[in-house]
């Protein structure tokens, strides 16, 4: 159920209560990496998926298809947009080689960075054919090689200035006292009394945000963690969400599961409450 709590702020008249250095390698005017662990790290960091294509010096279809196909301006674009590109030396790379079950060359791989899964095609491929194998597969493994946030436990800072309680219990802002708090999964909790905090230490839980209190809209549509307000706190399903803005706690009073599911596959996690570390 979908509780709007009363007096605080403007959400619709309601309380808004988540190799070591690594060569590079060239064909065409675009750099390839020849470190596979270094591409991955930064296809991780980016939200891309790895293309690697699997070569050697003797292969003379490897050698035609740098020179043509990967030479081409609109495979460079399409590479430099999509991908992380990432060139392996098969004689350089045997347990690389083994991993990914290449027993031709070349072999071209679309690669998830986090789950290795890769989308191989064998043999030479002109300009359209590689193109199409591109955009076959960029966006299925994109979607999923996207770099999962990690909501990260506190590490002693506050996690608001506004007693939680009193948001919930009143419909009320009132600042915490700075020597009236607790410690709740890292972070520094202020109340506005004694009491306050009492109700807090017997069941945290009632009074917790989702997602260590970022912006359940923010993170559904960028992928990234913005820490949200009290007075755009939203309770839904007896548990609490703050959005960072009020346009963002409209938006997630009208459709508070379509958010939270999307929050659930950006996190990986079937779950919305706990720390994914």
């Amino acid at each position: 159920m979908l509780q709007m709590l009363p007096r605080i702020a403007k959400v619709t008249a309601t309380l808004a209560i988540v190799c070591a250095l690594g060569s590079v390698a060239q064909a065409g005017s675009l750099k390839w990496e020849s470190d596979y662990e270094k591409a991955r790290k930064q296809a991780q960091a980016e939200g891309k998926p790895m293309l690697a294509m699997f070569t050697a010096s003797w292969c003379g279809p490897c050698q035609r298809m740098k020179s043509s196909t990967l030479s081409d301006s609109r495979v460079e674009r399409q590479l430099a947009e999509n991908f992380i590109p990432v060139m392996i030396d098969t004689d350089a790379n045997p347990r690389l080689t083994r991993k990914f079950g290449v027993t031709a060359m070349p072999t071209i791989a679309v690669i998830d960075p986090v789950s290795e899964d890769a989308e191989k095609s064998r043999g030479y491929q002109g300009t359209s054919e590689f193109l199409s194998f591109m955009d076959r597969n960029k966006m299925d493994i994109q979607l999923a090689s996207a770099t999962m946030p990690v909501v990260e436990k506190g590490n002693g800072e506050t996690l608001t200035s506004y007693c939680l309680v009193s948001a919930v219990e009143e419909g009320k802002l009132v600042i915490g006292e700075k020597d009236i708090t607790a410690t709740h999964e890292g972070f520094v909790v202020r109340f506005a009394s004694e009491e306050n905090k009492k109700q807090f230490d017997a069941n945290p839980a009632k009074y917790w945000p989702q997602i260590a209190g970022n912006c359940p809209v923010h993170l559904a549509e960028t992928g990234n963690l913005v820490r949200g307000e009290v007075r755009w706190v939203i309770k839904f399903d007896d548990k609490l969400y703050m959005c960072d803005s009020e346009s963002h706690a409209d938006e997630f009073l009208r459709s508070p599961a379509k958010f939270i599911d999307a929050v659930r596959t950006r996190l990986g996690s079937t779950e919305t409450e706990g720390v994914r570390r």
